[in-house]
This record gives structure tokens, sequence and C-alpha cells, in this order.
């Protein structure tokens, strides 16, 4: 094992950093098994490398270099599985190698949607309102393009009331992971009072108000990833600006909502606030 990461490296850097601890830290067969494992020790290595490295982005001394840092991830994830492909072409591939090979993958897809998200503040003494209402974000949206802003931001749907713990924006810089300081500060300063400092989340989550209608109308809103499934229910939040492109947002009802306060259900693996 190595000692604890430096931080403000470069990406050849934190790479390097990655690959002295996979190769102390990866156990490998050494006997006679066969030449198999021994040609794949090098992809192997480079692979846990990569998948440790891309989880530790936010380390690299200048954000310019993420997008450098994601396509040569993205080349070296490939290169590396199609090595270990090769080598194990007549054979059935250990579990072990095809997990690390999603592993990668998946590390590479969650730091291309990584972003920040607000969720709605528990009620209590510095909150005691038990919802939270956005307004209309044209105004946000007009402020963050004017600034440059080339993201993605979603934001509650204005007019509706959520609810403790769900989240009520999500904003990510153009190629992933948490905007600049400047951008989280203009966001704070328009979701207002109401809802919890900004938490870094692999990716945008949806919440779905569902309901039963014999019931007499809403139960629950379900939170999800939203590359999940579309699930019954009406999304709570919407796009406000994709890729550096304004969205159009519908006006806010004009009776405010009534909503008595709904459970909020996070779902398999989501965390809750």
């Amino acid at each position: 094992m190595t000692e604890s990461a430096p931080t403000d490296l470069t990406w050849p850097g934190l790479l390097a950093y990655w690959t002295d601890f996979a190769k102390a830290s990866v156990a490998l067969p050494k006997d006679d098994q066969g030449e198999r494992w021994r040609e794949s020790v090098a992809p192997i290595i480079a692979l846990q490398a990569v998948t440790m490295a891309l989880g530790d982005l936010d380390r690299l001394a200048e954000p310019d270099e993420r997008p450098l840092a994601l396509d040569r991830a993205d080349m070296s994830i490939r290169e590396h599985a199609g090595a270990l492909h090769e080598v194990w072409a007549n054979e059935p591939m250990s579990m072990e190698l095809v997990r690390l090979i999603e592993d990668a993958r998946r590390a590479l897809n969650a730091a291309k949607g990584a972003g920040a998200e607000w969720c709605v503040e528990p009620i209590g003494e510095a909150y005691p309102n038990d919802r939270f209402v956005a307004r209309h974000p044209a105004d946000l949206a007009g402020v963050l393009l004017a600034s440059g802003f080339t993201g993605d931001l979603m934001v509650a749907a204005p007019g509706v009331a959520l609810f403790e713990g769900c989240p009520a924006c999500f904003a990510r810089d153009t190629h992933g992971g948490p905007p600049s300081d400047d951008v989280l500060a203009m966001i704070d300063l328009w979701l207002g009072e109401g809802v919890a400092d900004p938490a870094g989340v692999e990716g945008p989550r949806q919440a779905y108000r569902q309901f039963d209608f014999a019931q007499g109308g809403p139960t629950r809103d379900l939170v999800l990833p939203m590359d999940e499934t579309l699930p019954p229910g009406q999304p709570l939040l919407v796009m406000v600006i994709e890729r550096g492109e304004a969205m159009p947002v519908s006006l806010p009802p004009k009776a405010p909502d009534r909503q008595d306060p709904l459970p909020v259900v996070f779902g398999p693996d989501e965390p809750g606030e």
C-alpha cells in the first residue's frame, strides 16, 4: 500500500500514482496456471489505475485538463480491455477480469455525468417551512449563459412544491464534474433558503410524483437516476440549460401549490438525505 494520494496533481501524475497503488494492491496468480495470466498483468494494472484515477479527477490542478483526461481514459480503457479480450480469445474470461473492465467503463461514465446536486433542507430551526417552491429560472439561465456557462442545469419545476430530502437542482460543467465556484455561488443565490449545500453526485437524479387515484391523488415522490427506466409519475425537475443552450420552461401555475407534504422515497442504491 502507498501513502495518501497527494492533491493538485496533473493527469499524468495522478495516473502514475494509481499505477503504483495498483501494483502494490492487485494480487495475481504467480504459479504455472499459464501465460494468459502473465500477459494479463499489464492491462489489469492499467485498467485499475484508470478506474481509480477517474474517481479522483477533482484533484486535477487545472479544470481545463478534464476533457483531455477523459479522452485519454477512454482510449486507455479501450486499449487495455481489447488486450485482455485478445489474450483470452480462446478461453472463457475470468469474471474478475469482466468486472474489472465493467468497473472501468462505469467509472468513465460516472466521471462524464458527475455534477453537483442541491436537495431540500430538512425541516428544523434553520428552515421551518415544510416545502421548497422554486420560481421560474429564466433569470438564472440568463446570468449563467452570460457568464459563459456551457454545461447542464436542472431545477425544480417552477411553482411545484418539493419536500424534505428531494433533489431540487443539479448542475454540471461542460465535461462533467461540478461547475466552477462562481457558477455554484450564482445557483446558491438564486435557490435561496430551503436547500442544503450542494453535494457531489455521479449524475442527475429525477423525482417522480406518483399517484394512486383510488386514494385520491399523489402518494409519494420517487427519486431515481435520470438514466433509469422511466417510472410512472410526474417529473418534478426540468432541464433549464443543456450543453450551454437554454431550454424552454413552462410558467408556474397561477394558483399556489397546496399539496400536503409527501414522503420522498429513494430507489435501490440511491442515497437519501
